[in-house]
């Protein structure tokens, strides 16, 4: 059956697609750049300043910290202003932090980087991208969305790539800069040329539209055992994902001695492969049981952390093959969130149910960077903080599994 929105006679055809050109191209490089490739840099900057493992983790954390607490404010944004305005904003912010990053000579000075990384994202990530998107798209609107979920992949398996190389031929410094020019540019120049707010939009002069249930009506549901099962398990998983993203270059390059030269094809061969874990999880909840399709994605990444922990470097097999693992396991389950959330709260108040769930997640992403970091220099390896991370992942596996069915309670 052909979509009517994208029958001939629309005249808004080519204008709808260009605009999810834009998005993903926004969405390529803010999470490309900030999210899967600043990390490289992490060993770059312990030999530089001699920071240890929890100094040169700190700006992560307050990254996320600073994400979560601005992701509210800039949906209140999203609401009454327009969106193409809020991710052009977004977008110079992070463009001019990481032209900053270039100069930066104290712990403090990235510390103020990561944090205006994370309140630029908050106005130019998922969330405004995912805000226009649904607005030109209504019956393509999930072909739609998992195209633009693939962009962050993307991002990751090429600009590490770039970033390695921009490393051996002209160090950290000139490679940052040369990174924020074209970050800024590709940004800045999508959101001007491809993306505009849908014709129809009407800006309303406050939060809640007319029928739309007040935050109030939700606490029930908030309060619900089903609530604080999902929020745990959905919680641990980014405790885990965003622990991983940040501290695997650390101990693959620090601890295992894992080169230069190798480091970022690791990198884009775990950022690869999470295009196949986005795609194919997704594609596997349209058919089986959301729940158990969730608790396998969770299970492939617990078992790729459990090879992490105790992997050769100097053995390709057992490197590639937990970046492959890690990168199904990590996008499958990031994907299968997604798709839970929505098969358990859609409808009335899933917007307040979804941001509560955001701002849990997002802090238990931040907790996860800062206590890895602390536990290896407590410990001396990562080797403990992983497999603890490994039976995390079984912990939260079980919980979905678990899960009544939804509409059930």
């Amino acid at each position: 059956m052909n979509d009517p929105q994208t029958h001939s006679k629309n005249p808004d055809t080519f204008r709808r697609w260009g605009v999810l050109g834009g998005l993903f191209m926004i969405y390529m490089a803010s999470n490309g750049i900030t999210m899967h490739t600043l990390p490289l840099l992490y060993p770059e900057l312990i030999e530089t300043f001699g920071w240890s493992e929890t100094q040169v983790t700190l700006p992560a954390t307050i990254f996320f910290v600073i994400g979560a607490f601005t992701s509210p404010p800039a949906g209140w944004l999203l609401d009454r202003f327009s969106p193409r305005i809020i991710i052009l904003s977004g977008s110079i912010i992070m463009a001019a932090a990481l032209t900053f990053y270039a100069q930066i000579s104290t712990l403090w000075q990235l510390v103020v980087i990561y944090g205006l990384l994370g309140a630029g994202l908050s106005l130019c990530g998922l969330v405004s991208n995912m805000v226009v998107l649904s607005s030109w798209f209504s019956t393509t609107r999930g072909r739609a969305t998992g195209i633009l979920l693939m962009a962050s992949s993307l991002g990751g398996t090429v600009f590490p790539l770039l970033v390695g190389q921009g490393l051996l031929a002209w160090g950290w410094r000139d490679t940052v800069s040369i990174v924020a020019f074209a970050t800024g540019a590709t940004m800045i120049f999508s959101v001007l040329i491809f993306v505009r707010d849908h014709p129809s939009k009407v800006l309303r002069s406050n939060n809640v539209a007319p029928g739309q249930p007040k935050f109030s009506s939700v606490w029930p549901t908030l309060r619900q055992s089903q609530f604080f099962r999902i929020a745990f398990a959905t919680g641990a998983l980014w405790f885990v994902i965003i622990a991983l993203t940040q501290h695997q270059s650390i101990y693959l390059a620090r601890d295992l001695g894992l080169s230069r030269e190798n480091l970022p094809k690791v990198f884009s061969v775990f950022f690869a492969c999470s295009v196949i874990g986005k795609f194919g999880f997704g594609f596997l909840s349209d058919y089986f049981d959301k729940r158990l399709v969730m608790a396998a994605s969770i299970i492939i990444l617990g078992t790729s952390l459990a090879i992490l922990s105790n992997i050769n470097v100097h053995a390709p097999i057992f490197l590639y093959s937990y970046a492959v693992l890690a990168g199904i396991g990590f996008s499958g389950a990031f994907t299968c969130i997604q798709l839970l959330i929505a098969a358990y709260y859609v409808g009335p108040g899933y917007g307040r149910i979804l941001a509560c769930l955001v701002l849990i997640d997002t802090l238990c992403g931040a907790l996860g960077t800062r206590a890895i970091g602390m536990l290896r220099e407590s410990m001396g390896s990562y080797r403990e903080p992983l497999i603890g991370m490994a039976l995390l992942c079984v912990i939260a596996a079980i919980t979905i599994a678990t899960l009544k069915k939804p509409g059930t309670e």
